[in-house]
């Protein structure tokens, strides 16, 4: 096959949107594992190992492209919709951190009962001690959050805005702004400040342009050679931009997002990799929520020192993850049903 297909609608389904979100989420958890958990493994294995967090921005992407498709098929009402996503995201989101507060290695810090409360009532996200609390990847919910709450005006702007071009400006524009902004306070690497939805709006707008033009009948394909030359140029441009300065990672999502989606769109052309993605993303949202929980306790009660007792013990914790999520998301899905009859 010459062409790689990037973004197609196949019966009524948007091919490549499983495969994406499937493997950003896996490579998330493989980072934070590296990083997190083995810390004996060569700097430059730990540094290549970041590319994985960069999945995030594929999630709001995809997330811009779903939820545009699904709202141009059937339009809701901003309580409708608000209603649908507090049952998809807040309940399982805070059954994870109940739990994770009952575990009393899952919290070191002071004001426990304050950090569970920052949870349940969202006021985490605007107070950097509780942000990242009871799992580093807790900081997502927040803005996630925060884009959904602006997804309903968004959609009411796209219709008033009918140029892809011109809607997408307005939130670079506004993306662009608060980097600039947070830059130049000094706030680049406070979570609060560097991961607001206004960092990421871009990336969900783009998204919604997308789903745009595929209800329009527009089909997304590059070749293998523009995706590596894109993949390349992205990550070359992203590594070089975090390694000049900290600071300057605030700056760095549009040559990450180029770079990481490239890169996965040509890892997709190996089928045993695009199965894994494709089977990762049915409970993709459940392993991220649980596999910061799963690893914790699993090296908290199998603590190990060389290098290879890690690697071993990191391969039990990535296992037990995987099957954590893939329970989870059969629970969750047991309870809707339950509900619905």
């Amino acid at each position: 096959m010459r062409h790689r297909e990037m973004l197609t609608v196949k019966n009524g389904r948007i091919g490549q949107m499983d495969y994406l979100k499937g493997i950003s989420i896996l490579t998330i958890v493989l980072m934070h594992l590296i990083q997190g958990y083995i810390p004996g493994v060569p700097s430059a294995v730990r540094t290549a190992s970041s590319i994985g967090g960069t999945g995030v921005h594929v999630f709001f992407l995809c997330s811009g492209v779903g939820l545009y498709y699904s709202y141009l098929k059937h339009r809701v009402s901003f309580t409708e919709f608000l209603k649908k996503k507090f049952r998809r995201l807040y309940l399982p989101y805070i059954l994870v951190i109940l739990i994770s507060f009952l575990l009393p290695w899952m919290y070191a810090g002071s004001g426990r009962v304050t950090a569970l409360l920052s949870h349940v009532f969202l006021f985490k996200m605007f107070v950097p001690e509780y942000e990242q609390s009871f799992g580093v990847q807790m900081w997502f919910i927040s803005t996630i959050i925060q884009l959904y709450l602006l997804f309903i005006p968004m959609c009411r702007l796209k219709e008033k805005v009918r140029k892809n071009r011109s809607f997408f400006g307005i939130f670079l524009g506004v993306s662009v702004l608060w980097w600039i902004l947070v830059y130049a306070l000094g706030i680049s690497e406070v979570r609060v400040w560097n991961s607001f939805c206004l960092q990421y709006i871009w990336e969900f707008a783009l998204g919604m342009c997308l789903a745009d033009l595929l209800n329009r009948g527009k089909e997304f394909r590059a070749g293998r050679v523009k995706l590596f030359a894109a993949a390349a140029a992205g990550i070359g441009l992203q590594t070089a931009m975090a390694m000049h300065s900290g600071a300057w990672k605030v700056f760095n999502d549009i040559p990450a997002l180029i770079g990481y989606t490239a890169l996965v769109l040509l890892l997709g052309g190996i089928p045993f990799i695009r199965r894994i993605g494709e089977m990762v993303s049915g409970f993709s949202y459940e392993l991220f929520l649980v596999h910061i929980l799963v690893l914790h306790t699993v090296f908290h009660f199998a603590a190990a020192d060389s290098l290879k007792m890690q690697i071993v013990t990191g391969m039990a914790g990535f296992a037990l993850s995987m099957a954590a999520g893939w329970l989870y998301a059969g629970l969750i899905r047991k309870i809707k049903s339950q509900k619905k009859t």
